[in-house]
């Protein structure tokens, strides 16, 4: 595709002597590099928005510390809205500026909604249908349902993923920019990974069947128009962890989770840079980095710490500590880089020193828990299956700071923007904020 900035000098090249025309070439392409430079986020605008599962760099922690401690549905105190989500779906919300992204769906039809974030006013939904792609069906579980993975976004445009194998790009008024189908994946409980991006790149984790069946493949797409930059095949079978995207030991690495391997890539071409056996079970819970360090989860095995500057395999080199005790089987971690935080599927929550993976407390919260733990400053935030948030002190005593029931069900991980916080029930978007007083309140 040839940018403004190329077009503009055709005509100098045809009036210019050939030994001059190499430095117009090299300014058109100086200026497409800086056309295309502008068109990205800046790092503080990516940091001061949600744009991918668990927020900017994957490990649900938020800069803002302005948020609401409580809130009181009946009275509607810092209760800024809820409104009814018209598709079903356990991917979690993300945020960019005034937009409020989700995915819903069925067998029937896949669609994106686009949520006004001050008022919660539904802007517009679209189905995502692919006009070349079979109608073959797909059986996926009610627990994962067609809209398991989280969206992501760029700024520029958001992406969305189903359980079908559909994958799309919109803008932010909803037209489709692109949408092709990879292949209908071969998951037996239904594809839930979700999506990632990094810089003008989206990135696909598309994990499925058996080793041996050799279908998986990590992929990076442009966003703009789908093409695929790269792809790299994976001897991994079907997996539920997202990715993340971090810079250390001088490469910014792309690190994913399945059964045995944690691999790490280098994002900007896709060579293997580390690999580490060390993963059992059904792996959903997702990595994170945080303090120089990686954290993974085995699934109710081990949570295990790894430093991320080796390379080749790195098993018996780079793994610094493991703790075995109640261990998730869903949810993922979160740290702020002195201490990790996590909590099993029966709400059994645990502290540990990020150093030495030592206990620091451990305490069972009373609920059930699909969301995984985020922290905003010293607090870390807990929604329940039940639909309660609970907030706690990150800190090496236990202290529980409120409880707040928020009147439905919420299985999705919550995000933080604009001094919100976006709560995906089971079937609302809550949104709260300190200060504020539900419209049905004023």
């Amino acid at each position: 595709m040839m940018t403004t900035s190329m077009t503009r000098f055709f005509p100098l090249f045809r009036k210019t002597p050939r030994a001059g025309r190499l430095l117009l070439w090299l300014a058109a392409l100086c200026g497409a590099a800086v056309t295309m430079a502008a068109d990205l986020p800046t790092a503080e605008e990516y940091q001061a928005n949600w744009p991918r599962f668990r927020g900017p760099g994957g490990g649900g922690v938020t800069t803002q510390t302005d948020l609401p401690l409580t809130c009181d549905f009946k009275s509607g105190a810092n209760v800024a809205w809820k409104v009814p989500v018209p598709a079903p779906g356990f991917s979690s919300p993300v945020v960019w500026g005034e937009r409020v992204f989700l995915s819903g769906g069925d067998e029937k039809a896949r669609v994106v909604m686009g949520f006004d974030a001050p008022t919660g006013k539904l802007l517009w939904q679209r189905a995502v249908k692919i006009a070349d792609a079979s109608d073959e069906e797909v059986e996926v579980p009610d627990q994962c349902g067609m809209a398991a993975a989280t969206m992501a976004t760029d700024g520029r445009r958001v992406y969305a993923m189903f359980a079908n194998g559909d994958l799309a790009a919109l803008d932010f008024e909803g037209a489709v920019v692109w949408a092709k189908r990879l292949a209908v994946p071969k998951n037996q409980y239904g594809h839930a990974t979700s999506l990632v991006t990094w810089q003008d790149r989206l990135l696909v984790q598309f994990d499925q069947g058996m080793p041996e069946d050799e279908l998986s493949k990590l992929y990076a797409l442009d966003g703009a128009t789908g093409a695929v930059v790269w792809e790299k095949p994976r001897n991994a079978g079907a997996s539920w962890a997202t990715p993340i995207v971090f810079e250390a030991a001088g490469q910014v690495q792309i690190v994913t989770l399945a059964v045995p391997w944690v691999v790490s890539y280098a994002v900007k071409d896709g060579t293997e840079l580390w690999r580490a056996d060390c993963l059992d079970g059904e792996v959903t819970p997702s990595p994170i980095f945080a303090g120089g360090t990686l954290f993974i989860i085995s699934p109710t095995n081990k949570l295990q710490a790894i430093r991320p500057d080796g390379h080749g395999d790195v098993t018996k080199t780079h793994l610094l500590w493991s703790r075995e005790d109640n261990i998730p089987d869903v949810t993922s971690p979160a740290s702020n880089g002195d201490l990790v935080f996590f909590i099993d599927t029966g709400g059994t929550l645990t502290c540990c020193d990020a150093k030495d993976g030592k206990k620091q407390w451990q305490q069972e919260m009373g609920e059930e828990c699909n969301a995984s733990p985020s922290l905003a400053g010293d607090r870390l935030y807990l929604f329940t299956k039940k639909g309660t948030m609970i907030v706690v002190e990150a800190a090496r005593t236990f202290k529980e700071l409120a409880r707040s029931p928020l009147g439905e069900p919420v299985l999705a991980s919550p995000a933080f923007a604009q001094h919100r916080i976006f709560v995906r029930g089971l079937k609302r978007l809550l949104c709260l904020e300190a200060g504020a007083a539900s419209p049905a309140k004023r």
